[in-house]
């Protein structure tokens, strides 16, 4: 019974400082310090508020007047108070997040909201990156490295880190394993190598004639946060991506055939040493004369898989190459501060050796249309002089009710629109499928935008069977969008492999801000071909003129 009290209790207040969010958002500073100190009364009882309801003294409590005593009898009677349901749509997605987050109080929140149009955590995650945060003298630089260091911490407590930042954390401890000559060989291990979305952990394999100064140089690396295990061969710490890192060390004899094995996944190792055996009987304690995979293939008489591709089994000839996607489409020019970057974007795409590249950027409170109309502007002028070919594209929000929320003279006007769940993430599966079902008749809607609506680690995917959405989708020539985004990878490679077959098309982006990064392209090339996708149902492999004109939807 005190638990269940606590938790009604607990729920009250959680409402009323939802409450004093909206009023700060709102600018309403009177209402919100005086709902913030119900909220606080509140979460401090020791007695559950329907009693204290029962006995008429809601008003005895600290901060509660007529006003919010009436709210309270509102919410004890019907589970929810009206005030807060029709300012619910002024408060950020991933609400929990925000409260939660260290130093990240009440004004700080409604300045994200109100000032950066920060309300989600993948925005958040946008603004972090962008470092906007550090500049904000309600924020500031030391509360920012916080809230990057919490948001590690949950993707660690989630055993969830998205591979592209644990990739980074890899790079920097094998450039300083390999400083000093202590290691002859050392390479990447485990389900990392193999590009898969995300991990909790990464491998590295070591070979080395002294084994203990290599174990002491792990622990010296400033990519090692903490080091919680150090034996004779082997040693785990903590990366700054929250991945954890495992060193071990193999002997030169048993190195590739080791990696092989730690690389996995394992039904694919087993195929392939029951081919090398069964050509060549049991491996032998030493497990072979293999200096390279290709040789282990070559044993077992079979061609060499790349490692990104190996949970799909053989690789065949019709899977896309990184030479037939001819540029990105979906970057993002306009940052949370408000600049915007064209010239910057042309001339990275350029050294990264797109042909072209789509500016989507999303339309909200700080992108509006006055806005992107300036981009466009900004698009024609430095289209002439630019390496590359600039499409102007946008991502807008499917509302509720399934209409994209902006008006079709301004997409009409767009090479490209990406329409996405963005708001209302918790309509449930059955509604949350009726609204996107809804948004695809839509003939404006080119691409189905992070269809699961996912962030990794920090937010499920808020749809769970995409079929019905992919079958509709076909129907209408609408991409699904594979959003390459470190954060997101949505599609994953298990959906995208999985809806191929009913007609889907796709279209790739890495959601990438300025300065463009090879390593993110890199990254979306491999999600496409861990998904085994074909490129005829590519829309990256058509040129300009076929993207602008919608010939995949004729």
């Amino acid at each position: 019974m005190l638990m269940v009290s606590r938790a009604e209790n607990q729920e009250a207040a959680d409402r009323f400082w939802e409450l004093a969010l909206a009023m700060e958002i709102k600018g309403d500073r009177w209402r919100s310090s005086s709902y913030l100190k119900a909220s606080s009364s509140i979460e401090e009882l020791a007695e559950p508020l329907q009693i204290i309801s029962e006995r008429g003294e809601l008003r005895r409590i600290e901060g509660v007047g007529e006003s919010i005593a009436a709210k309270l009898n509102e919410l004890l009677s019907t589970g929810r108070i009206e005030a807060l349901e029709a300012v619910r749509d002024l408060l950020p997605e991933d609400l929990p997040i925000f409260r939660d987050a260290p130093v990240l109080g009440l004004g700080a929140i409604a300045e994200l909201v109100s000032n950066l149009d920060v309300r989600s955590v993948d925005a958040l995650l946008r603004a972090l990156d962008e470092g906007v945060l550090s500049t904000n003298i309600r924020i500031g630089e030391d509360a920012e490295r916080r809230i990057k260091e919490w948001l590690v911490w949950r993707r660690e407590e989630a055993a969830e880190v998205p591979t592209p930042y644990a990739l980074r954390s890899a790079e920097r401890v094998l450039t300083c394993m390999q400083e000093g000559g202590i290691v002859s060989r050392i390479e990447l291990s485990g389900p990392a190598r193999r590009k898969v979305a995300a991990v909790a952990n990464i491998t590295l394999l070591f070979a080395s004639p002294t084994p203990e100064l290599a174990i002491a140089k792990f622990g010296t690396c400033p990519e090692i946060t903490e080091l919680t295990v150090v034996e004779r061969d082997l040693a785990v710490g903590k990366t700054s991506s929250g991945a954890g890192c495992m060193l071990r060390q193999v002997t030169e004899q048993r190195f590739a055939l080791e990696n092989f094995r730690r690389t996995g996944p394992q039904a694919h190792v087993d195929e392939v040493l029951s081919a090398l055996e069964a050509r060549y009987g049991p491996l032998s304690a030493e497990e072979g004369p293999f200096s390279t995979e290709a040789e282990i293939y070559g044993a077992a008489g079979q061609e060499l898989v790349p490692e990104e591709m190996r949970d799909r089994g053989r690789p065949y000839d019709g899977v896309v190459a990184k030479t037939d996607l001819l540029g990105d489409l979906r970057v993002r020019s306009i940052l949370t501060d408000g600049s915007i970057n064209v010239e910057m974007m042309a001339e990275a795409a350029a050294s990264i050796g797109h042909s072209y590249i789509c500016l989507c950027d999303r339309l909200g409170r700080r992108v509006d249309g006055e806005t992107l109309a300036r981009r466009n502007d900004m698009v024609d002028e430095a289209d002439a002089r630019s390496p590359v070919t600039l499409l102007k594209g946008i991502e807008v929000n499917i509302a509720p009710d399934g209409k994209l929320e902006a008006p079709p003279s301004l997409l009409e006007d767009m090479d490209l629109v990406i329409a996405s769940v963005n708001t209302k993430l918790d309509m449930g599966e059955d509604g949350m499928r009726a609204r996107i079902l809804h948004a695809l008749d839509d003939p404006c809607m080119d691409v189905l935008g992070h269809p699961c609506g996912r962030v990794l680690g920090l937010r499920e995917r808020v749809i769970q069977d995409l079929r019905p959405i992919a079958e509709r989708a076909a129907e209408r020539k609408v991409a699904l969008e594979i959003n390459a985004h470190p954060d997101r990878q949505d599609l994953d490679d298990n959906d995208a492999y999985g809806l191929y077959e009913l007609g889907a098309f796709y279209s790739l982006g890495t959601d990438s801000a300025c300065p463009l990064k090879p390593q993110d392209w890199d990254w979306a090339v491999s999600m496409v071909r861990r998904a085994g996708l074909e490129p005829q149902r590519m829309l990256n492999v058509l040129p300009p003129h076929a993207l602008q004109q919608r010939e995949w939807r004729k």
